[in-house]
């Protein structure tokens, strides 16, 4: 006799005994699906014997040990994990795959799963019919309640089966059962459940399945519900002993029974329908169906493939931080899965319905950017291939026959004879397409590998539209921040100018009232200038930003200069009776151009205007939008002051760093300072005289515009 502890039956057996090959695959099939739920895993998995009893001893484990009052299954997946229920997916299809089955015993694990899925659905159905809330749990212990024999099969693919044939009855089964392993089946598997819900009767039910109906009578419904399901589901007709047994136990009568089965054999060949079994509906020990055979063992096997490939291309992708990164790793990946060594990765844009090029490994790398691709059907074959989201190949004769400009550029960037577009869509979402330039051979090879490189693009369109997701988030994060910090900051200057502008207004009354006491002008235009000093100083604390601020951004230029004219108001204009024109283009749209660039620029050149008018004059602040220079759109801002203009022999020096007329302290490298900082920006700047007297600046920004 070959011994057998429970300790070793639940934690070693139970991770390899074997599972229904279709429900493998509709499990794999299922976690590679970016949107599953657990409820979806959930129904898949509870179709099996097999997966549920690994699901439940990882449950078991130490590793959840802090989970152990998790008793409703869905809950139990949850707390599992969708890489844990993977983990027990892809090694439960290894072990399937090299395991020694053969055509007989996939007959017999096929009879066996049909006989467990019939007793799990007539466990539910008794349990609905006689008021039996939770009906789940009804289904889970009818499911599992032979797991035991998957486990003794495992043990002894040999004897086992020759068992199962000499017993006629379940006396002679636990009988037979014991002499060989020490213990029943039905024992084994109360073990399990018990383990699992000590606090619940699902162990029991499982335990006492076999009794006679007689010594069950008086036990909790669920022992009940599972003793007769079982029998039910084991018998091959209606036996007057089944009718017996029916009325003794739930006073059922014998056209509710045969309705019973009837729903029974539905619900079964139903449940086998949408994993791709047909069954014979006459056949009741399932002999007409296989688990095991190599056509499915070879699906099986790809399955596992794709599994490992896909885990390790999102592993690779998982190790580029930034968007950029993982970009490169996927054109990285083509090139070593697939061998296809030249390609471009678009990114949809659907706000604006564009796709951009983000990243290529071309020859011409530069030319690839100027291919902004429109959204729209028939304008490329990269275009239909996101639309469509199925791969597309230009060696296609219906997309030959229809290839743009576009594409026939494209196919030569790639140094090719065609092109493969290859879609990457995350559930919902359209991420991009992928193109590989590939000659007419290569197509051949790809071809057989069409399923693999969707799988391939999946994984692909996962990542990155987590990495585009993790970019927005920080992006939008950062804006809030600056956003913040900027409104505190424009708080606190409008605080501090109210007192400003309060100490300048005294300062000049007690100038007039003192007159020309000696000393005290002197005084009181020290204090003013320093005042003024403090005014500049507020003034430069509004261009102070985070280093990590993005400096190119969306700027209002209106808003900008009506911002600035308001704080010189308080600190310049008033005191020195200057008054400020603004005539604004409101067409301008938002540029995108260095805001704090542009803010010292006009602020150098406001000062200028300022200290140009000692006693007083109007400066005169005009902005234009699309002004035509050599075929290309600016922005044009013109400040013109009524001072006494420039001198003749300072002009043509006046962007230079030469001695400043101004006297003092004035180095003349203001507008030096003004002219490098134009340039960074990448605009133009001019001056002239007016005729009417005064200085005019013009200044031209490029018209960029700031995308949707």
């Amino acid at each position: 006799m070959v011994g057998l502890s429970n300790n070793k039956i639940q934690k070693y057996n139970v991770g390899q005994i074997p599972s229904i090959p279709h429900v493998l695959l509709k499990l794999i099939e299922a976690c590679h699906k970016v949107d599953v739920s657990f409820e979806e895993l959930s129904e898949i998995i509870q179709k099996d014997v097999g997966l549920c009893a690994r699901v439940i001893a990882v449950a078991n484990s130490a590793a959840y040990a802090q989970w152990k009052d998790v008793k409703d299954f869905n809950r139990l997946l949850v707390v599992l994990g969708l890489n844990a229920i993977k983990t027990i997916a892809i090694t439960t299809a290894v072990h399937q795959f090299f395991s020694q089955f053969n055509a007989d015993m996939g007959r017999w694990v096929g009879g066996f799963w049909r006989y467990s899925l019939s007793c799990a659905y007539a466990a539910k159905l008794l349990a609905r019919l006689t008021g039996y809330e939770p009906t789940d749990e009804a289904y889970l212990a009818g499911l599992l309640h032979q797991v035991g024999q998957l486990i003794f099969l495992k043990k002894e693919p040999d004897q086992y089966p020759e068992l199962l044939l000499e017993a006629h009855t379940d006396d002679e089964l636990t009988r037979l059962e014991r002499e060989l392993f020490g213990i029943s089946g039905n024992e084994v598997g109360a073990q399990l459940l018990q383990e699992w819900d000590p606090d619940s009767m699902l162990g029991d039910a499982v335990r006492y399945q076999r009794e006679p109906a007689e010594a069950v009578l008086d036990a909790p419904r669920l022992v009940r519900l599972i003793n007769f399901a079982h029998k039910m589901s084991a018998r091959s007709g209606l036996s007057d002993e089944l009718v017996h047994e029916a009325g003794l136990l739930f006073d059922l009568s014998q056209p509710v029974i045969e309705d019973l089965r009837m729903e029974i054999q539905s619900g079964v060949a139903k449940a086998a329908e949408g994993l791709g079994i047909k069954l014979d509906p006459n056949a009741e020990s399932g002999e007409d169906f296989c688990a095991d055979g190599e056509q499915v063992r070879l699906e099986l096997a790809r399955k596992v493939r794709e599994f490992a490939l896909l885990d390790g291309v999102e592993q690779h992708l998982s190790g580029s931080a930034e968007l950029d990164d993982a970009l490169v790793a996927c054109l990285q990946d083509l090139k070593i899965l697939f061998g296809l060594s030249r390609g471009i990765c678009f990114i949809a844009d659907p706000a604006a319905a564009m796709l951009q090029p983000a990243a290529n490994n071309c020859s011409r790398p530069d030319q690839v950017v100027e291919f902004q691709l429109k959204l729209k059907p028939g304008r490329s074959l990269v275009a239909d291939t996101s639309i469509g989201r199925n791969l597309k190949s230009s060696f296609d004769q219906d997309s030959a026959n229809r290839l743009t400009v576009v594409d026939r550029q494209l196919i030569k960037l790639l140094d090719a004879d065609g092109m493969l577009c290859i879609p990457l869509n995350a559930g919902a979402e359209d991420v991009g397409v992928l193109i590989a330039g590939l000659s007419s051979g290569e197509l051949q090879r790809i071809q057989p590998q069409s399923e693999l490189l969707l799988c391939f693009s999946e994984a692909v369109a996962r990542t990155l539209y987590q990495r585009q997701r993790l970019t927005r988030g920080r992006e939008e994060a950062l804006a809030q921040e600056r956003e913040l910090k900027q409104s505190q900051i424009r708080k606190l200057v409008h605080e501090a100018n109210n007192p400003l502008a309060i100490i300048k207004n005294y300062l000049q009354v007690l100038s007039i009232r003192l007159g020309d006491e000696s000393g005290v002008q002197d005084q009181l235009s020290i204090l003013s200038e320093e005042i003024e000093r403090v005014a500049d100083i507020i003034l430069r604390m509004r261009d102070i930003s985070p280093a990590a601020e993005i400096h190119q951004g969306a700027v209002d230029v209106n808003e900008l200069l009506q911002d600035l004219l308001g704080i010189f108001r308080v600190s310049h204009f008033t005191t020195k009776e200057i008054k400020a024109e603004l005539h604004t283009d409101r067409s301008i749209p938002p540029i995108l151009t260095n805001r704090n660039s542009l803010k010292q620029i006009l602020t150098n050149l406001i000062k200028n205007a300022v200290e140009a008018m000692s006693r007083g004059g109007v400066l005169t602040v005009t902005s234009r939008d699309r002004v035509n220079i050599d075929g290309t759109q600016y922005i044009e801002l013109v400040l013109a002051d009524s001072g006494p203009g420039i001198p003749a022999e300072m002009l043509d020096n006046v962007f230079r760093p030469v001695k400043s007329g101004k006297g003092g302290a004035h180095s003349g490298l203001g507008l030096t300072i003004v002219k490098n900082l134009v340039s960074d920006i990448n605009g133009s700047i001019s001056c002239r005289n007016r005729g009417e007297g005064g200085a005019e600046f013009t200044i031209h920004l490029p018209r960029n515009l700031e995308k949707d």
